[in-house]
């Protein structure tokens, strides 16, 4: 009785195991009745108990027909085992789920099969997972193909480094304009150095044959340590020719966010750059011919001022000393240089119509004649006339010509008023009174600085501009400038 209950036990014990164990478990016989399966196995299929699953003929149902039972049993009963077979089984809802199979054929003492005991393995998850691996694979040797392509395919040169500088990736006109290598391949694995030395070692006759790879060196690293993009303007020789590159460099980062190289492009800029060159040479020449111009017109200027001067020497240094005061309050009113430069130019000329106006005229001591005093005024008008002649950056014959116009419209020769008057003309205006009330004339002795400042002054708003008084008298007074 104790020998019963034992075995008994060990029975149960053993069924629990049967039962509970992850993998499928039957017995069948050859005909296609289960005699004896595990739960796993029914609820692998979908069936609430052993006993349902029972029910099932196997040589009617539960094979996909791609695999039917009866090639099963020939191939089992030939070989005698099966292992790691591939199969799908039907469950009770009509879906199929992929296992992996492994049975036995279980023969009697004659060698006649008379079962087969096997073990099954769900792996419809497993098989699902495979299948999205194979159709991302498919999907990245696509996409990889399309890039490869379209890098291929671009005049712009494309790479990835490593940290240590060497290749993960190279396009085509990166290996044919740069490293000269044989494919896209070839770059991988390989640094700048390797591509310089071999190209070196090829033409030992020229050391400057390709000098690429060592002169810009450190955009690389300059790149790792901002840890973004970076744009560098880099050149050097490559198979004897000079080469100059517009490249830009990101990092290459993992997953997880770390550095693990460097991508870049780079698009040659070699005849841009010479270009930018011969313009550099064009401009400069430019300036230089402009400078010579210049030159050449101050010295016509100087010539034509002596010319004035000659035929009227009190007035002997007027022209500049009036040009210098001009300029000292154009620059106190914050003009820029530009218009400085003009009211400089028409300073040291204003009165270069004197040179069609009789000498006697303007060596005459004491008071004109009103026919004299209307051929003196006509000075402004035929010094713009001259000056117009000649090609100045800025309206010089305007200036000229308004010099002696004033505030209220009572000057001439065209009786402008405010602020139809340039404003370089009425420094020009203010500057010319001031010189000249300060020095001899033919007519009277040189009436002193602080009688020559009380009448601007006196005249600020209706005659001079307020602004350009202001300014002159400060100048003087403040000891800023003086003749």
């Amino acid at each position: 009785m104790s020998r019963n209950k034992n075995d008994e036990r060990l029975a149960g014990f053993l069924q629990r195991i049967f039962d509970r164990i992850p993998v499928g478990l039957y017995r069948t016989t050859p005909e296609g009745r289960i005699i004896h399966a595990n739960l796993a196995l029914a609820r692998m299929l979908g069936y609430e108990s052993v006993e349902d699953l029972k029910s099932r003929d196997l040589e009617i149902e539960g094979y996909e027909p791609s695999y039917p039972r009866k090639a099963f049993k020939e191939r089992i009963e030939r070989e005698g085992a099966i292992h790691g077979l591939d199969a799908r089984w039907c469950r009770t809802d009509g879906t199929f789920i992929d296992v992996m199979e492994y049975a036995e054929a279980v023969r009697d003492g004659s060698g006649k099969v008379i079962f087969y005991d096997g073990a099954v393995e769900d792996v419809t998850e497993f098989k699902n997972a495979e299948k999205t691996i194979m159709e991302r694979e498919r999907e990245y040797r696509s996409l990889s193909g399309m890039f490869r392509l379209l890098a291929d395919n671009m005049q712009d040169m494309l790479w990835a480094k490593d940290l240590q500088g060497r290749y993960l990736f190279a396009n085509r006109a990166f290996c044919e304009r740069l490293l000269n290598a044989s494919d896209t391949s070839e770059p991988i694995g390989k640094t700048d150095m390797y591509f310089a030395e071999r190209e070196r070692r090829a033409h030992p006759e020229d050391p400057e044959w390709h000098t690429f790879g060592e002169i810009c060196v450190g955009s690389d690293a300059e790149t790792i340590r901002v840890k973004g993009p970076c744009q560098f303007e880099e050149f050097g020789n490559v198979q004897g020719q000079s080469l100059f590159l517009d490249v830009r460099k990101a990092p290459l980062v993992d997953e997880g966010g770390d550095i693990i190289g460097v991508v870049g492009s780079a698009r040659v800029v070699t005849r841009e750059k010479e270009l930018e060159s011969e313009q550099r040479r064009s401009q400069k020449e430019l300036e230089e011919a402009c400078q010579r111009l210049r030159s050449t017109q101050e010295s016509t200027l100087r010539v034509m001022a002596k010319l004035v001067e000659t035929r009227d020497p009190y007035t002997s240094g007027h022209q500049g000393r009036v040009a210098l005061l001009a300029v000292a309050i154009a620059r106190e009113m914050g003009l820029d240089e530009e218009t400085m430069e003009g009211l400089r130019v028409a300073s040291l000329v204003h009165d270069i119509g004197k040179l069609r106006v009789p000498i006697e005229t303007l060596s005459k001591p004491g008071y004109l004649a009103t026919m004299e005093m209307e051929l003196i005024k006509e000075h402004s008008r035929a010094g713009a006339e001259i000056i117009s002649e000649i090609r100045f950056f800025r309206p010089i014959d305007e200036i000229i010509l308004q010099h002696h116009e004033r505030l209220d419209g009572s000057g001439y020769p065209r009786g402008l008023s405010g602020e139809q008057i340039l404003i370089e003309a009425r420094i020009l205006a203010v500057a010319d009174v001031v010189e000249a009330m300060s020095a001899d004339r033919p007519y009277r002795p040189a009436l002193g600085m602080d009688v020559a400042l009380e009448e601007i002054r006196s005249c600020s708003g209706r005659l001079f501009d307020p602004e350009v008084v202001r300014v002159c008298c400060q100048l003087f007074e403040s000891g800023r400038f003086g003749f």
